[in-house]
Protein backbone atom coordinates (compact mmCIF):
# COMPACT_ATOMS: atom_id res chain seq x y z
CA UNK A 1 0.00 0.00 0.00
CA UNK A 2 1.20 3.46 -0.94
CA UNK A 3 0.61 6.89 0.36
CA UNK A 4 -0.78 9.34 -2.37
CA UNK A 5 0.74 12.77 -1.86
CA UNK A 6 -1.25 15.59 -3.18
CA UNK A 7 0.81 18.05 -5.70
CA UNK A 8 0.90 21.36 -4.11
CA UNK A 9 3.05 22.99 -5.45
CA UNK A 10 1.38 26.13 -6.62
CA UNK A 11 0.51 26.07 -2.75
CA UNK A 12 3.05 28.45 -0.95
CA UNK A 13 1.33 29.04 2.27
CA UNK A 14 3.92 27.80 4.50
CA UNK A 15 6.54 29.69 3.19
CA UNK A 16 7.93 32.66 4.67
CA UNK A 17 7.13 35.98 2.02
CA UNK A 18 10.54 36.36 0.40
CA UNK A 19 10.76 32.99 -0.31
CA UNK A 20 6.91 32.51 -1.56
CA UNK A 21 8.57 35.69 -4.07
CA UNK A 22 11.70 33.84 -5.42
CA UNK A 23 11.56 33.23 -8.92
CA UNK A 24 13.24 31.36 -11.20
CA UNK A 25 15.96 31.70 -14.37
CA UNK A 26 14.04 33.09 -17.12
CA UNK A 27 16.60 31.43 -19.26
CA UNK A 28 15.72 28.25 -17.86
CA UNK A 29 12.22 28.78 -18.96
CA UNK A 30 13.52 29.64 -22.44
CA UNK A 31 15.25 26.68 -22.86
CA UNK A 32 12.39 24.74 -21.90
CA UNK A 33 10.52 26.05 -24.62
CA UNK A 34 13.43 25.16 -27.15
CA UNK A 35 13.52 21.51 -26.02
CA UNK A 36 9.84 20.98 -26.38
CA UNK A 37 10.06 22.61 -30.70
CA UNK A 38 13.47 19.92 -31.00
CA UNK A 39 11.41 17.40 -29.23
CA UNK A 40 8.43 17.75 -32.01
CA UNK A 41 11.39 17.65 -34.71
CA UNK A 42 12.01 21.57 -35.45
CA UNK A 43 15.06 22.74 -36.04
CA UNK A 44 16.34 25.18 -33.88
CA UNK A 45 19.90 27.65 -33.28
CA UNK A 46 19.59 27.03 -29.37
CA UNK A 47 21.69 30.34 -28.64
CA UNK A 48 20.40 30.45 -25.26
CA UNK A 49 22.12 28.83 -22.39
CA UNK A 50 25.49 30.01 -21.46
CA UNK A 51 26.87 26.82 -21.47
CA UNK A 52 28.91 24.60 -23.49
CA UNK A 53 28.39 21.79 -25.99
CA UNK A 54 31.70 19.46 -25.17
CA UNK A 55 31.87 17.96 -29.13
CA UNK A 56 32.44 21.68 -29.81
CA UNK A 57 34.32 22.44 -27.00
CA UNK A 58 35.46 19.79 -24.57
CA UNK A 59 37.09 20.55 -21.28
CA UNK A 60 41.32 20.25 -21.01
CA UNK A 61 42.32 16.73 -21.77
CA UNK A 62 44.96 17.50 -19.01
CA UNK A 63 42.47 18.42 -16.50
CA UNK A 64 40.39 15.19 -17.12
CA UNK A 65 43.33 13.13 -16.58
CA UNK A 66 44.62 15.10 -12.99
CA UNK A 67 40.80 14.58 -12.22
CA UNK A 68 40.87 10.93 -12.42
CA UNK A 69 44.31 10.70 -11.28
CA UNK A 70 42.77 12.20 -7.94
CA UNK A 71 40.24 10.55 -7.87
CA UNK A 72 42.80 7.08 -8.37
CA UNK A 73 44.56 8.15 -5.29
CA UNK A 74 41.54 8.38 -2.65
CA UNK A 75 41.26 11.88 -3.03
CA UNK A 76 37.30 11.30 -1.83
CA UNK A 77 37.40 13.39 1.78
CA UNK A 78 35.51 16.40 2.53
CA UNK A 79 38.18 19.29 1.48
CA UNK A 80 39.15 21.84 3.97
CA UNK A 81 36.52 24.71 4.54
CA UNK A 82 38.37 27.50 2.63
CA UNK A 83 39.96 24.46 0.06
CA UNK A 84 42.55 22.10 -0.56
CA UNK A 85 45.87 24.14 0.41
CA UNK A 86 47.30 22.98 -3.78
CA UNK A 87 44.38 24.64 -5.39
CA UNK A 88 44.59 27.72 -3.25
CA UNK A 89 48.23 28.27 -3.61
CA UNK A 90 48.18 27.99 -7.49
CA UNK A 91 45.48 30.49 -7.23
CA UNK A 92 47.41 32.96 -5.42
CA UNK A 93 50.22 32.58 -7.94
CA UNK A 94 47.74 32.82 -10.89
CA UNK A 95 46.57 36.10 -9.57
CA UNK A 96 50.17 37.37 -8.81
CA UNK A 97 51.37 36.17 -12.40
CA UNK A 98 48.54 37.14 -14.05
CA UNK A 99 47.10 40.90 -12.33
CA UNK A 100 50.28 41.32 -10.42
CA UNK A 101 48.07 41.10 -6.94
CA UNK A 102 50.08 38.84 -3.76
CA UNK A 103 46.99 37.99 -1.56
CA UNK A 104 48.79 34.53 -0.71
CA UNK A 105 46.94 31.76 -0.31
CA UNK A 106 44.64 33.42 2.97
CA UNK A 107 42.99 35.50 0.19
CA UNK A 108 41.49 32.81 -1.57
CA UNK A 109 38.14 30.86 -0.37
CA UNK A 110 36.78 28.19 -2.87
CA UNK A 111 33.20 27.09 -3.64
CA UNK A 112 31.09 24.97 -6.19
CA UNK A 113 31.57 27.59 -8.98
CA UNK A 114 31.22 31.14 -8.77
CA UNK A 115 27.96 31.24 -7.32
CA UNK A 116 29.03 30.13 -3.88
CA UNK A 117 31.56 33.23 -3.81
CA UNK A 118 28.59 35.57 -5.26
CA UNK A 119 26.16 34.78 -2.84
CA UNK A 120 28.45 34.67 0.09
CA UNK A 121 29.85 38.08 -1.30
CA UNK A 122 25.89 39.31 -0.89
CA UNK A 123 25.47 37.55 2.76
CA UNK A 124 28.31 39.25 3.85
CA UNK A 125 28.41 42.85 2.80
CA UNK A 126 24.49 43.61 2.48
CA UNK A 127 22.02 43.42 5.35
CA UNK A 128 18.29 43.91 5.13
CA UNK A 129 17.47 47.47 3.82
CA UNK A 130 21.07 47.71 2.55
CA UNK A 131 21.44 49.90 -0.35
CA UNK A 132 23.03 47.87 -3.31
CA UNK A 133 23.55 48.91 -7.02
CA UNK A 134 24.04 47.33 -10.03
CA UNK A 135 24.11 47.89 -13.77
CA UNK A 136 21.37 47.21 -16.40
CA UNK A 137 21.68 44.62 -18.16
CA UNK A 138 23.68 41.90 -16.08
CA UNK A 139 23.05 38.60 -14.80
CA UNK A 140 21.32 36.90 -11.52
CA UNK A 141 21.74 40.17 -9.81
CA UNK A 142 18.16 40.86 -9.34
CA UNK A 143 18.05 37.60 -7.34
CA UNK A 144 20.56 37.64 -4.85
CA UNK A 145 18.93 41.17 -4.15
CA UNK A 146 15.81 39.69 -3.59
CA UNK A 147 16.81 37.07 -1.07
CA UNK A 148 19.37 39.46 0.91
CA UNK A 149 16.04 42.10 1.01
CA UNK A 150 18.31 44.45 -0.46
CA UNK A 151 17.22 48.08 -1.33
CA UNK A 152 18.70 47.39 -4.56
CA UNK A 153 19.21 50.74 -7.68
CA UNK A 154 19.24 49.25 -10.94
CA UNK A 155 21.65 51.28 -12.87
CA UNK A 156 20.29 52.05 -16.51
CA UNK A 157 23.74 52.20 -19.35
CA UNK A 158 23.81 52.24 -22.97
CA UNK A 159 24.86 50.77 -25.77
CA UNK A 160 26.90 53.56 -26.50
CA UNK A 161 28.63 53.15 -23.36
CA UNK A 162 29.16 48.60 -23.93
CA UNK A 163 26.67 48.71 -21.69
CA UNK A 164 28.98 49.60 -18.71
CA UNK A 165 28.45 52.49 -16.06
CA UNK A 166 30.18 55.80 -16.32
CA UNK A 167 32.44 56.84 -13.71
CA UNK A 168 29.85 59.55 -13.67
CA UNK A 169 26.73 57.23 -12.48
CA UNK A 170 29.02 55.03 -10.00
CA UNK A 171 29.77 58.17 -8.22
CA UNK A 172 26.50 59.86 -7.83
CA UNK A 173 25.22 56.01 -6.70
CA UNK A 174 27.81 55.77 -4.05
CA UNK A 175 26.77 57.60 -0.80
CA UNK A 176 24.70 55.15 1.55
CA UNK A 177 25.71 52.53 -0.94
CA UNK A 178 27.18 49.11 0.89
CA UNK A 179 27.73 46.89 -2.36
CA UNK A 180 28.77 47.59 -5.73
CA UNK A 181 28.62 44.51 -8.33
CA UNK A 182 30.16 44.49 -11.64
CA UNK A 183 30.58 42.42 -14.12
CA UNK A 184 33.56 42.11 -16.98
CA UNK A 185 33.24 40.91 -19.54
CA UNK A 186 29.81 41.28 -19.15
CA UNK A 187 27.03 38.51 -19.39
CA UNK A 188 24.42 38.86 -21.17
CA UNK A 189 26.07 41.56 -23.59
CA UNK A 190 29.69 40.06 -24.45
CA UNK A 191 31.58 43.96 -23.76
CA UNK A 192 34.17 44.46 -21.69
CA UNK A 193 34.27 47.71 -19.24
CA UNK A 194 37.58 50.32 -20.00
CA UNK A 195 40.59 50.71 -18.06
CA UNK A 196 40.04 54.49 -17.56
CA UNK A 197 36.44 53.59 -16.74
CA UNK A 198 37.35 51.15 -14.07
CA UNK A 199 39.94 53.24 -12.92
CA UNK A 200 37.61 55.84 -12.49
CA UNK A 201 35.05 53.74 -10.63
CA UNK A 202 37.61 52.26 -8.33
CA UNK A 203 39.01 55.86 -7.55
CA UNK A 204 35.54 57.12 -6.39
CA UNK A 205 35.60 53.75 -4.43
CA UNK A 206 38.30 54.74 -2.36
CA UNK A 207 37.45 58.36 -2.21
CA UNK A 208 33.68 57.71 -1.32
CA UNK A 209 35.48 55.11 1.79
CA UNK A 210 37.59 57.56 3.33
CA UNK A 211 34.74 60.19 4.17
CA UNK A 212 32.84 57.41 6.18
CA UNK A 213 35.50 57.22 9.04
CA UNK A 214 33.70 54.63 11.23
CA UNK A 215 30.60 53.66 8.89
CA UNK A 216 30.87 50.24 7.06
CA UNK A 217 32.75 50.91 3.89
CA UNK A 218 31.29 50.03 -0.17
CA UNK A 219 32.70 47.32 -1.06
CA UNK A 220 32.81 46.35 -4.78
CA UNK A 221 31.48 42.70 -6.10
CA UNK A 222 34.06 42.34 -9.56
CA UNK A 223 32.39 39.43 -11.03
CA UNK A 224 35.52 38.25 -13.91
CA UNK A 225 34.47 34.55 -14.36
CA UNK A 226 34.82 35.31 -18.10
CA UNK A 227 38.75 37.14 -18.07
CA UNK A 228 40.32 34.79 -20.06
CA UNK A 229 37.72 35.05 -22.89
CA UNK A 230 38.84 38.30 -25.31
CA UNK A 231 38.58 38.88 -28.55
CA UNK A 232 41.95 40.59 -30.34
CA UNK A 233 42.95 43.78 -29.31
CA UNK A 234 40.55 43.92 -25.89
CA UNK A 235 42.07 43.59 -22.64
CA UNK A 236 40.73 42.76 -19.03
CA UNK A 237 41.98 44.32 -15.98
CA UNK A 238 41.03 44.15 -11.96
CA UNK A 239 40.22 47.42 -10.04
CA UNK A 240 42.91 46.32 -7.57
CA UNK A 241 46.34 46.25 -10.29
CA UNK A 242 44.64 49.97 -11.81
CA UNK A 243 43.92 51.31 -8.27
CA UNK A 244 46.01 49.65 -5.25
CA UNK A 245 44.13 51.73 -2.93
CA UNK A 246 41.07 50.07 -3.50
CA UNK A 247 42.01 46.61 -2.49
CA UNK A 248 40.50 46.51 0.85
CA UNK A 249 37.17 47.10 -0.89
CA UNK A 250 37.52 44.79 -3.27
CA UNK A 251 36.06 40.51 -3.84
CA UNK A 252 37.02 39.20 -7.18
CA UNK A 253 35.18 36.19 -8.12
CA UNK A 254 36.13 33.96 -10.60
CA UNK A 255 36.14 29.98 -12.13
CA UNK A 256 37.12 27.41 -14.27
CA UNK A 257 33.49 27.24 -15.37
CA UNK A 258 33.68 29.63 -18.56
CA UNK A 259 37.31 30.01 -19.49
CA UNK A 260 37.84 26.14 -19.43
CA UNK A 261 33.75 24.76 -20.65
CA UNK A 262 33.50 23.25 -16.98
CA UNK A 263 30.22 24.55 -16.36
CA UNK A 264 29.65 21.22 -14.60
CA UNK A 265 32.51 20.54 -12.91
CA UNK A 266 31.54 23.00 -10.56
CA UNK A 267 34.91 24.97 -9.09
CA UNK A 268 34.91 28.36 -8.19
CA UNK A 269 36.62 31.13 -6.28
CA UNK A 270 36.57 33.87 -4.34
CA UNK A 271 40.31 36.60 -4.12
CA UNK A 272 39.73 38.93 -1.74
CA UNK A 273 40.99 40.54 1.44
CA UNK A 274 42.67 38.11 3.58
CA UNK A 275 41.02 39.54 7.23
CA UNK A 276 37.84 39.06 6.05
CA UNK A 277 38.38 35.32 3.92
CA UNK A 278 37.85 33.16 7.19
CA UNK A 279 34.27 34.71 6.99
CA UNK A 280 33.54 33.44 3.27
CA UNK A 281 34.57 29.93 3.76
CA UNK A 282 32.78 29.83 7.06
CA UNK A 283 29.30 30.75 5.40
CA UNK A 284 30.36 28.34 2.09
CA UNK A 285 31.01 25.87 4.62
CA UNK A 286 27.92 26.02 6.34
CA UNK A 287 25.50 25.59 3.48
CA UNK A 288 28.17 22.67 1.71
CA UNK A 289 28.93 25.00 -0.67
CA UNK A 290 32.66 23.60 -1.36
CA UNK A 291 33.43 22.13 -4.52
CA UNK A 292 34.70 18.38 -4.75
CA UNK A 293 38.30 17.70 -3.14
CA UNK A 294 39.29 15.53 -6.56
CA UNK A 295 38.14 18.30 -8.82
CA UNK A 296 40.06 21.05 -6.32
CA UNK A 297 43.31 18.89 -6.51
CA UNK A 298 42.78 18.44 -10.12
CA UNK A 299 42.58 22.04 -10.89
CA UNK A 300 45.32 23.12 -8.50
CA UNK A 301 47.46 20.53 -10.52
CA UNK A 302 46.30 22.09 -14.19
CA UNK A 303 46.98 25.70 -13.21
CA UNK A 304 50.17 24.54 -12.29
CA UNK A 305 50.88 23.49 -16.08
CA UNK A 306 50.59 26.96 -17.93
CA UNK A 307 51.88 25.86 -20.97
CA UNK A 308 48.89 23.74 -21.51
CA UNK A 309 46.67 25.60 -20.05
CA UNK A 310 47.72 29.00 -22.30
CA UNK A 311 47.65 26.57 -24.90
CA UNK A 312 44.27 25.38 -24.28
CA UNK A 313 42.97 29.38 -23.83
CA UNK A 314 44.45 30.10 -27.45
CA UNK A 315 42.18 27.23 -28.90
CA UNK A 316 39.34 28.20 -27.20
CA UNK A 317 39.70 32.06 -27.43
CA UNK A 318 39.80 31.07 -31.38
CA UNK A 319 36.53 28.96 -31.83
CA UNK A 320 34.46 31.30 -29.75
CA UNK A 321 35.59 34.22 -31.98
CA UNK A 322 35.08 32.24 -35.01
CA UNK A 323 31.57 31.85 -33.90
CA UNK A 324 30.93 35.53 -32.56
CA UNK A 325 32.57 37.01 -35.56
CA UNK A 326 30.44 35.01 -37.84
CA UNK A 327 27.42 36.07 -36.17
CA UNK A 328 28.20 39.44 -35.77
CA UNK A 329 29.29 39.69 -39.69
CA UNK A 330 26.52 37.92 -41.08
CA UNK A 331 24.04 41.21 -38.78
CA UNK A 332 25.93 43.20 -39.77
CA UNK A 333 25.60 42.49 -43.45
CA UNK A 334 21.87 42.47 -43.36
CA UNK A 335 21.85 45.97 -41.45
CA UNK A 336 23.98 47.57 -44.52
CA UNK A 337 21.13 45.88 -46.85
CA UNK A 338 18.85 47.55 -45.22
CA UNK A 339 16.57 45.70 -42.35
CA UNK A 340 16.46 46.58 -39.18
CA UNK A 341 19.00 44.34 -36.96
CA UNK A 342 22.19 45.54 -35.51
CA UNK A 343 24.83 43.82 -33.08
CA UNK A 344 28.16 45.16 -31.16
CA UNK A 345 31.22 43.75 -32.05
CA UNK A 346 32.26 40.87 -29.99
CA UNK A 347 35.09 42.15 -27.23
CA UNK A 348 34.96 39.13 -24.68
CA UNK A 349 33.13 36.08 -23.32
CA UNK A 350 31.05 33.93 -25.21
CA UNK A 351 28.07 36.61 -26.16
CA UNK A 352 26.75 38.33 -28.64
CA UNK A 353 24.68 41.71 -28.31
CA UNK A 354 22.25 41.63 -31.10
CA UNK A 355 18.87 44.23 -31.82
CA UNK A 356 15.87 43.51 -33.88
CA UNK A 357 14.71 47.15 -34.49
CA UNK A 358 10.87 46.20 -34.37
CA UNK A 359 9.65 47.58 -31.27
CA UNK A 360 6.26 49.49 -32.46
CA UNK A 361 6.56 47.99 -36.03
CA UNK A 362 4.56 45.06 -35.53
CA UNK A 363 5.74 44.01 -32.35
CA UNK A 364 5.03 45.56 -28.79
CA UNK A 365 7.31 43.90 -27.11
CA UNK A 366 10.66 41.89 -26.38
CA UNK A 367 8.81 38.85 -25.87
CA UNK A 368 6.52 38.99 -29.02
CA UNK A 369 9.97 39.47 -31.25
CA UNK A 370 11.55 36.04 -29.59
CA UNK A 371 8.82 34.36 -30.07
CA UNK A 372 8.54 35.10 -33.68
CA UNK A 373 12.23 34.26 -34.17
CA UNK A 374 12.13 31.04 -32.43
CA UNK A 375 9.08 30.00 -34.58
CA UNK A 376 9.46 31.50 -37.65
CA UNK A 377 13.54 31.57 -37.88
CA UNK A 378 14.40 28.61 -35.72
CA UNK A 379 16.51 31.18 -33.76
CA UNK A 380 16.69 30.95 -29.78
CA UNK A 381 17.96 33.87 -27.81
CA UNK A 382 17.12 35.86 -24.52
CA UNK A 383 15.52 38.93 -24.38
CA UNK A 384 17.71 41.60 -22.09
CA UNK A 385 14.70 41.37 -19.91
CA UNK A 386 16.45 38.17 -18.31
CA UNK A 387 18.88 40.07 -17.26
CA UNK A 388 16.70 43.04 -15.63
CA UNK A 389 16.41 45.70 -18.41
CA UNK A 390 13.25 46.60 -18.28
CA UNK A 391 12.27 48.50 -21.37
CA UNK A 392 11.20 46.71 -24.58
CA UNK A 393 14.31 48.08 -26.67
CA UNK A 394 14.65 44.73 -29.24
CA UNK A 395 17.67 43.64 -27.42
CA UNK A 396 19.10 40.02 -26.79
CA UNK A 397 21.75 37.89 -25.68
CA UNK A 398 23.16 35.21 -28.52
CA UNK A 399 25.27 32.59 -26.58
CA UNK A 400 27.68 30.88 -28.85
CA UNK A 401 29.16 27.98 -26.46
CA UNK A 402 26.44 25.19 -27.13
CA UNK A 403 26.67 25.66 -31.30
CA UNK A 404 28.78 24.55 -34.39
CA UNK A 405 29.53 26.99 -37.13
CA UNK A 406 27.90 25.36 -40.00
CA UNK A 407 24.70 26.10 -37.99
CA UNK A 408 25.23 29.26 -37.49
CA UNK A 409 25.29 29.43 -41.69
CA UNK A 410 21.43 27.91 -41.87
CA UNK A 411 20.60 30.16 -39.10
CA UNK A 412 21.60 33.50 -40.66
CA UNK A 413 20.29 32.64 -43.83
CA UNK A 414 16.46 31.66 -41.65
CA UNK A 415 17.03 35.11 -40.06
CA UNK A 416 17.70 37.06 -42.96
CA UNK A 417 14.77 35.69 -44.92
CA UNK A 418 12.21 35.94 -42.00
CA UNK A 419 13.38 40.12 -41.10
CA UNK A 420 13.22 40.84 -44.90
CA UNK A 421 9.46 39.37 -44.49
CA UNK A 422 8.26 41.96 -42.24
Amino acid sequence: MSIHIPNTNDDYRFLTPRMAQMEGSQILKIAGQVSRLVSQGKDVCNLTIGDFRPEHFPVPTQLVSEIKKAYDQNETNYPPAAGVVSLREAIADLYRERFGLDYGIDGVSIGSGARPPLYATWRLFVAPGDRTISFLPAWNVGYYAHLCQADHHFIPTTAENNFHPTVEQVTRALPNTKLVVLNSPLNPTGTMISKETLTGIAQAIVDENKKRRNERPVMLLFDQVYWMLFEQGHRHYSPVSLVPEVAPYVIHVDAISKCFACTGVRVGWAVLPPAIQSKMKFLIAHVGAWAGRAEQVATGAFLRQPQLMMQYMKEMREKVSLRLQKLYFGIQQMKASGLPVDAIAPQGAIYLSFRVDLIGRGFSSNEEIRNWLLEEAGLAVVPFQAFDLPEDSGWFRMSVGAVGLDELDAVLERLEKVIKSK
